[in-house]
């Protein structure tokens, strides 16, 4: 028996066929060849009923040629097209742009298909294809729905069958399903050596030693290497490289000067965080909020660091509220990239060009971050400081003494008398005998706020003006002096100083202000804390540990699926979303959206946020473990490899490569955490007329430490990591674009650290033999785990002739497969 879709499809056919051949039979029909090609294309798209989806084929066409206009950035003719109900009131014509279930009455279809150009949308553009307009009449006939975005959408755990063979976890399931469908099959598993190389520096940095390979290759067991890798203390180093680029981690302040910033307490709590296996929910709540939480430990307190990275302008003519602001907006969008995949720094100015965010959202975001109680000051205060043992008694009774003096002063010049002299002093301010005493760059925000009444002014401008009269008049010269002698008392003892988060007090609160068009000069109104409108779940956001709680909730789509996209990229080299830094409708589709959804349920609930048991799952599959070999297949149907049907294989990170090289040399010290050091670099990098520091070339095992542990200046960052794609860490960043330059092969040529590591290795491979072609061999197994070919022992023996062996050992650093994971 036919079916009744069989028989559309013979009819269809026929009627086609029939209509092609009477339609070409002569000129002299041209009339009717023109009705009957108005009659095929009803057939033609008629016959195809199947139901327009916005997301996939309607969401692309207005993003591409209608929002730019008609969005969040512009609303020509008070025509908004990026939500459904703006687009169903239509703009200033009065007319509705779009009727659900009746295309012919829409404006939109008769702008979009209109005959003259002169009026036809999109302006000035050439016409829509008409594929898309037939796509956008049917989708209105069809009720015009406007699904929400992907991944916007709660992740729903999916089905998977792992009836096969080769499926060792669900990962595997999915994979091997997207390979089916595109004609390809899964690569065979990995040699021994070359598996144990690429895990070891996927989890822990470094490459396996040739004793632990040849164990993992005797004994089989790949899951024991992969909890080693997991236990080693070296774990928390290598996956620390990755949070200090999102959170722009550096060791100075940025900007002209650029001077130091001690922060350091920061790196090191990320490694014991990373070591311990801290479930990410709570790694997440302790660096946006740990202040705010009851009775915050002193570790708690260093994670908030994470958002004392922004960048502190020293120079002398600038103004300070302007730059704290800019240090917000700046924490602001890096909390959004980082957690949330989204790119809230377009809002700032204007609703997003493309997502469902409207202008007033980023400041509900900017209002929850804007009541913290540092600004830009060279003191970075408030910092937490920690003292040696033998000075911590001391340094407490310090501090509490520096807090009573501090209250001393509040309280003086908030007495009704003092009062009333600093309103007199207000009035002063123009005379710049007066304003002369205030700090330069804070003089523009006491001048601001001395303009508005009293009566007008809110808490934190109230306690701003007063605090810096308390700094600048002779009455409290007294208290100030006794001030300054307990600061120097403290700076005998040489504290760390950590820049930390905190919150300003109830009654300093700051309001928060709508800038218009961005501009911190054009702020109008008052906005709360809260979120965005399209995540609103009832009720108010206020501070920093309520976001960061409904960060890692249930009720939020993103944050799972992102964090399994960013391991999931430093494992194979490419996300399955991959834009890691944008989830919006412009951002990359995913490559397996089931996998992402499994993936984010599976590391949120099933594995309770473990960062060691994601990345189990992800290292013991098949489809990790696989050879990295291509084929001419492969290459041809899946040239980046995003279907997987292979292993990873790609360049290895800046921090990486310098790490390996010292390993495989014997040089690489195994000492962790501390103050940041400075290894071997050339000459003249630093040379900054506003900063007198000077780059001392560390010695002894200060002089090999891991990468992370490396000195980062924002303005001259260290270059051979610059070189390979490291960036300034300025601001966050969360993917690093792999290059290939001329100039990194003269980094591992020629760069001061390579050759040194390149001489420790040759002296590494004399002393195991008096056999120049067993020397090679020993190098190459020291950087590989396993021994060479013949051919390439002939190569490098007959390198060692005609120059040396540090030269052969160098041209081991600087083989393709020693720079590459395969």
């Amino acid at each position: 028996m036919i079916s009744g879709f069989v028989w559309t499809r013979i009819a269809k056919k026929l009627i086609v066929g029939r209509l092609l051949d009477y339609l070409f039979v002569s000129a002299r029909f041209l009339c009717m060849r023109r009705s009957m090609v108005i009659i095929f294309s009803v057939l033609l798209f008629g016959c195809n009923s199947g139901k327009v989806d916005f997301n996939t084929e309607i969401r692309p066409i207005l993003n591409e040629n209608c929002v730019a206009c008609h969005g969040g950035v512009k609303t020509s003719a008070e025509l908004n097209l990026q939500f459904r109900d703006l687009a169903l009131l239509g703009g200033e014509s009065g007319e509705p742009a779009i009727v659900p279930g009746n295309a012919g009455a829409s404006t939109v279809m008769r702008m979009i298909s209109h005959a003259d150009p002169a009026y036809r949308m999109p302006k000035d553009e050439a016409a829509l294809p008409e594929e898309h307009i037939d796509l956008i009449r049917r989708w209105i006939d069809q009720g015009a729905q406007w699904e929400q975005h992907w991944a916007y959408l709660a992740p729903v755990r999916p089905d998977v069958s792992l009836d096969d063979p080769w499926v060792r976890n669900p990962i595997d399931a999915f994979l091997l399903k997207r390979m089916r469908e595109a004609g390809l099959s899964p690569a065979e598993e990995a040699s021994c050596r070359v598996l144990a190389r690429r895990v070891s520096l996927d989890l822990i940095g470094l490459p396996s030693s040739p004793g632990r390979v040849d164990a993992f290759c005797e004994s089989g067991d790949y899951e024991g290497l992969v909890d080693e890798l997991l236990a080693d203390p070296a774990f928390g180093e290598r996956w620390t490289a990755l949070w200090m680029d999102l959170a722009r981690y550096a060791d100075s302040k940025g900007y002209e000067a650029d001077r130091a910033r001690s922060i350091w307490r920061y790196r090191d709590w990320l490694i014991d965080a990373f070591n311990a296996d801290m479930p990410f929910d709570r790694f997440t709540i302790e660096q946006l909020a740990g202040d705010l939480l009851p009775n915050p430990t002193t570790e708690q307190l260093i994670a908030t660091a994470f958002n004392r990275n922004t960048m502190t302008n020293e120079e002398g003519g600038t103004d300070d509220e302007e730059h704290r602001l800019a240090q917000i907006i700046d924490r602001v969008g890096t909390t959004w990239e980082v957690f949330q995949g989204t790119t809230m720094q377009c809002v700032q100015c204007h609703g997003h060009p493309y997502d469902p965010f409207v202008h007033e959202d980023y400041y509900r975001s900017l209002a929850i971050f804007n009541n913290t109680a540092d600004w830009d000051q060279p003191s970075e205060e408030p910092v937490l400081l920690e003292f040696e043992p033998a000075h911590a008694g001391e340094g407490t009774r310090l501090q509490t003494a520096l807090d009573s003096v501090g209250a001393d002063l509040v309280a003086f010049v908030s007495t009704d008398s003092m009062i009333a002299v600093r309103r007199a002093w207000e009035k002063t301010l123009d005379n710049p005998e007066i304003n002369g005493k205030l700090l330069n760059t804070s003089k523009n925000e006491v001048l601001r706020i001395a303009a508005v009444a009293p009566a007008d002014r809110s808490p934190y401008q109230e306690a701003f003006i007063r605090d810096r009269f308390a700094d600048a008049h002779e009455s409290t010269a007294a208290l100030r002096k006794h001030r300054d002698e307990i600061r120097r008392a403290i700076n005998t003892l040489g504290p760390v100083r950590t820049p930390i988060m905190q919150e300003l007090p109830a009654e300093e609160a700051r309001v928060t202000r709508l800038f218009e068009r961005g501009s911190f000069l054009s702020q109008r109104d008052p906005v709360k804390g809260g979120l965005p409108e399209i995540f609103e779940q009832g009720g108010t956001i206020t501070d920093r540990l309520a976001f960061a709680e409904w960060l890692v909730s249930e009720e939020n789509p993103l944050t799972a699926r992102v964090m399994v996209n960013r391991f999931w990229e430093q494992l194979f080299g490419i996300g399955i979303v991959e834009t890691t830094d944008d989830f919006g409708t412009v951002g990359m589709s995913p490559s397996h959206p089931a996998l992402l959804d499994w993936l984010a349920i599976h590391f949120r609930d099933d594995q309770a946020w473990s960062i060691k048991g994601l990345l189990k799952s992800i290292v013991m599959s098949a489809a990790y473990r696989q050879d990295s070999s291509p084929t001419a297949q492969k290459l041809e149907r899946d040239p980046e490899n995003r279907l997987l049907s292979r292993g990873p294989r790609f360049r290895l990170s800046a921090e990486q490569i310098r790490d390996q090289a010292l390993a495989v040399s014997g040089l690489l010290s195994d000492k962790r955490g501390g103050p940041s050091v400075m290894p071997p670099q050339p000459d003249g990098i630093w040379r900054n007329p506003y900063n007198g520091q000077q780059w001392v070339t560390a010695e002894g095992e200060n002089r090999y430490r891991r990468a992370i542990y490396t000195y980062w200046r924002r303005t001259g960052p260290y270059p051979s990591m610059i070189t390979f794609d490291a960036p300034s860490r300025e601001f966050c960043v969360s993917r690093r674009v792999r290059t290939n330059t001329p100039l990194q092969a003269l980094v591992t040529l020629n760069d001061p650290a390579f050759w040194e590591a390149a001489e420790a290795l040759a002296a590494r491979m004399e002393a195991t033999s008096d056999r120049l072609d067993d020397q090679i061999k020993a190098g190459y197994r020291y950087a590989f785990g396993r021994y060479p070919s013949d051919e390439t022992t002939t190569v490098l023996t007959d390198l060692a002739l005609e120059a040396s062996l540090p030269v052969a050992a160098n041209a081991i650093l600087n083989l393709d497969a020693f720079l590459t994971k395969e």
